[in-house]
């Protein structure tokens, strides 16, 4: 995973225009934030990069950068260099 990759995901699950979103966003105002994205965002993460991240940790989480590196953490060495 790379941040480019992430963030193209967000933009597609947030269904905004690229560019929208950065890694300083403020997750909850990212356009169309809801609980059904929210819902959305844990099937994205577990999808698109298999990781499984408590529901707790992701409302922690305050930015995109913060989310990211959630993910990171969770993510197998092997996933992280493609």
């Amino acid at each position: 995973m790379n941040a480019t990759q992430f963030l193209a995901a967000l933009h597609e699950l947030f269904d905004v225009s690229a560019g929208t979103i950065h890694k300083d966003s403020v997750l909850q105002d990212i356009p169309g934030w809801s609980s059904m994205t929210f819902i959305g965002l844990i099937a994205m993460l577990d999808e698109e990069f298999g990781v499984r991240i408590a529901l707790g940790t992701i409302l922690r989480c305050h930015t995109v950068e913060d989310l990211m590196d959630e993910v990171a953490v969770n993510l197998a060495p092997a996933k992280m260099a493609a």
